[in-house]
């Protein structure tokens, strides 16, 4: 990439990894602390969770906006602003409802990232290297996944200290896509050519959400409780899934080698495989998080480069999203009701139906909107 190219990739990659990867996914990490901390019950850290991917619904759609008609540069800075001031919330709770707030504000930071990083690439990177881009930036969530992994055991048990660094990294990764950002070219303009939403990729998308939210919710709880993992081993656990998640970041040229239908099938059968095998044997847990990790972020990256478009990508992250909704409500109702197997083994089933509504009707990928 030329080099004002590989800023901006590199700009996206942190606003994602803040975003996604500690804003969001790092609840789940931090799960066991929080429950003690505030006596939280399996069904109530699940609705939380619910609660936090429902405030990204409304964010993401708020954003398909304020990209279309504001500044794609300025709504990206306000994803990494908004991240910012979620964590610090999170840092400092000294109450339930203070804590429920922080989560809120980080979820909503979530939604505001992907529609105008999608757009700044489209409009910043040239297209014989935009899938690979969108693909190298989606797989940010797999960077601050394995970041805030290693922040678990450095910050020896405190895990405020570790919420007040990801609120550091957030402001940092502010000013870093604002910087980016000025270059962009402009002839183009600010508005994002709407495009066609495939429905058959809301509704894929919708069911991968559904039955990824036993992983990323419960999956570190799980390896605790039922494992009898200690802090140590249990962060490793979320390391891995972050590590493996980077992966992901080839998935642009995979996917246009191979096809988006071809590519969706096995990442889903992969991340069900990974799900049920977390719950029946937790001894393999680093190996279901490393399958885990690789195939729901490539997941993410096929939804990006299926809908090609920032409006389609939020459309897209949106139904992701109620799918988490729903799954992580349902998987911690499970959790109390039933146990541990049947709620995750419920939500490998749901990934299994995803290849039934395929992300894509050609064997073909999507190109990016210009």
């Amino acid at each position: 990439m030329r080099p004002g190219e590989a800023r901006l990739v590199a700009a996206g990659v942190a606003v994602i990894a803040v975003t996604y990867g500690l804003g969001r996914y790092a609840y789940g990490l931090y799960l066991p602390e929080f429950r003690a901390e505030f006596g939280m019950s399996a069904a109530t850290a699940g609705a939380l969770a619910s609660a936090g991917y429902a405030a990204y619904c409304f964010a993401v759609v708020l954003s398909a906006l304020l990209t279309a008609r504001w500044s794609d540069r300025g709504t990206a800075v306000l994803a990494a602003a908004t991240a910012t001031t979620g964590t610090a919330l999170i840092a400092t709770a000294s109450s339930g409802t203070a804590f429920v707030l922080g989560v809120l504000v980080s979820g909503t930071s979530t939604g505001l990232a992907t529609p105008p990083l999608v757009s700044m690439v489209n409009r910043g990177v040239a297209e014989a290297r935009r899938g690979a881009a969108q693909a190298i930036v989606n797989a940010g969530t797999g960077v601050g996944v394995l970041v805030s992994g290693p922040s678990a055991l450095l910050a020896s048990g405190n895990w405020r200290v570790a919420w007040v660094f990801f609120s550091a990294l957030s402001l940092a990764s502010a000013v870093a896509v604002f910087v980016a950002g000025r270059d962009l070219p402009v002839s183009q303009g600010k508005v994002v050519r709407a495009g066609r939403t495939p429905v058959r990729l809301v509704i894929a998308s919708a069911v991968v959400g559904a039955a990824s939210a036993a992983f990323l919710t419960f999956g570190r709880d799980l390896v605790v409780t039922v494992g009898g993992f200690d802090g140590g081993r249990s962060a490793l656990f979320w390391i891995v899934l972050g590590a493996a998640g980077i992966v992901a970041a080839m998935t642009g040229d995979v996917v246009a080698k191979v096809g988006l239908e071809r590519a969706w099938r096995p990442l889903t059968a992969a991340l069900a495989a990974a799900t049920v095998f977390l719950a029946v044997t937790p001894s393999v847990a680093f190996v279901a998080a490393a399958v885990f990790g690789a195939s729901y972020v490539a997941l993410t990256a096929v939804m990006v480069l299926a809908a090609g478009n920032a409006s389609a990508v939020a459309a897209s992250f949106l139904a992701l999203s109620t799918g988490q909704v729903v799954g992580a409500a349902v998987v911690g109702w499970l959790i109390d009701a039933a146990g541990w197997l049947p709620a995750f083994a419920v939500a490998a089933g749901v990934a299994l139906v995803a290849p039934a509504v395929t992300a894509g009707s050609s064997s073909r990928p999507v190109r990016a909107a210009r």
